[in-house]
């Protein structure tokens, strides 16, 4: 009897059971079915997509699409599409584009490019700053005191010599004296620009142009001197003739110390300010900098876009680009790390730390090629330095008249 009671109770008690459990496994069916699937991720939302668009070509593109890849293994939050846009159409294709509410969240871009960019109204307040960026680079891409863009990649001049041929110069006169004389590519502020202001010339006094300064004159008359004892000699294959022994000294960017080191050329090199008692600063080279378009840049995606612009600026993604291109890393940091306490990373440290400061819509930038089309002139023997500067002067205020 105890075990008939006992097998009823096991089948009485199983039925709701059962019934409860089958329920129960309906309801959850129906509330699956009825959910909007997620895409993405499993079990979570879609990655945000952030565009970039570049100009970079060649080695440097397939560095940056690889730079790229990684980041994106690492914050599978988001997706990361780039695009190549020529330089030549960058500012009128982006433009266009965010007239119509396209374009990317992110550009990169030269400064000359970006300062474009932004007298169009194409971009954002930068949304993250690199505060370990040398101060002439982040100047290089602010407007009114406020960042537009953060610098990425750089240049600056410097003074190369061959080890094997001369020895180091302690003031100017000893290179153009004794030392046998230096090459440029051309008469400019590209190359000059330190020993320029180092001899106080200047562009603008009290917020006016002042290009035709009698320091400025004095100093295009030192140069004609120089190169009429054929001290200073104009050569646009420069790089090429310091390679092959063709001259001692030559000014040149600090990226090209890797092609010389790649050609086994014995090289060494200096500040350009070190011959004159540390007076000046270098004008920076080509610039890269990394901004936020004003059409895509929003609440909802900036978190993402800093996440990428962060990764991008970071030293060893900057070295990376660098061991490819043509430019060197705008990061302080990159130059404490072990492999940047050699060859030509410590100078170029320096003299970016001494640059030339300017904002990216400085009135110096724009009276920069009015004075370089006049020392070209000079050169060219077409006019005195007197004319030259009056003449530039000249067309510098009408032009700015117009605006």
């Amino acid at each position: 009897m105890n075990g008939v009671s006992a097998m009823t109770s096991r089948y009485f008690f199983s039925k709701p059971i059962t019934y409860w459990g089958c329920i129960i496994t309906l309801f959850i069916l129906v509330i699956g079915c009825t959910k909007v699937p997620q895409t993405g991720q499993p079990g979570g939302p879609a990655p945000a997509v952030v565009d970039i668009w570049h100009s970079l070509q060649g080695a440097e593109a397939d560095a940056l699409q690889g730079q790229v890849q990684t980041i994106m293994e690492t914050h599978t939050e988001v997706i990361i599409k780039l695009k190549y846009v020529p330089e030549q159409n960058f500012v009128s294709f982006s433009y266009q584009a965010e007239a119509g509410g396209e374009g990317p969240e992110i550009f990169i871009a030269s400064r000359e490019i970006i300062l474009q960019l932004y007298e169009h109204g194409a971009l954002a307040k930068t949304k993250y700053i690199d505060q370990e960026a040398f101060p002439a680079t982040l100047s290089a891409f602010q407007f009114g005191g406020v960042g537009y863009a953060s610098p990425w990649l750089t240049d600056v001049p410097l003074l190369y010599f061959r080890t094997d041929t001369a020895s180091v110069p302690i003031n100017l006169d000893d290179l153009f004296s004794n030392k046998g004389g230096i090459s440029v590519a051309a008469p400019d502020m590209a190359s000059l620009s330190a020993w320029w202001n180092g001899q106080s010339g200047r562009l603008v006094n009290a917020g006016t142009p002042v290009l035709d300064d009698p320091f400025n004159i004095a100093f295009l008359k030192q140069l004609l001197i120089w190169r009429a004892a054929q001290s200073l000699r104009i050569d646009s294959s420069v790089i090429n003739t310091f390679a092959t022994g063709g001259t001692p000294f030559m000014i040149a960017g600090a990226s090209q110390a890797k092609s010389l080191t790649q050609q086994n050329v014995p090289w060494g090199c200096m500040q350009l300010v070190d011959l004159l008692g540390g007076q000046g600063y270098p004008l920076l080279g080509m610039t890269l900098g990394i901004a936020n378009s004003a059409i895509k840049t929003n609440e909802a995606m900036m978190p993402m876009i800093q996440i990428v612009e962060q990764a991008l600026l970071k030293p060893e993604v900057e070295g990376a680009m660098m061991q490819v291109g043509r430019l060197l890393p705008a990061n302080m940091g990159y130059y404490q790390r072990p492999e940047a306490q050699k060859g030509v990373f410590p100078q170029a440290n320096i003299a970016f730390s001494k640059a030339w400061t300017l904002d990216g819509n400085a009135l110096e930038w724009k009276l920069i090629p009015f004075q370089d089309r006049a020392w070209s002139n000079v050169f060219a023997g077409d006019f005195s330095p007197e004319d030259a500067l009056a003449s530039a002067q000249g067309e510098a205020m009408k032009a700015l008249a117009t605006k």
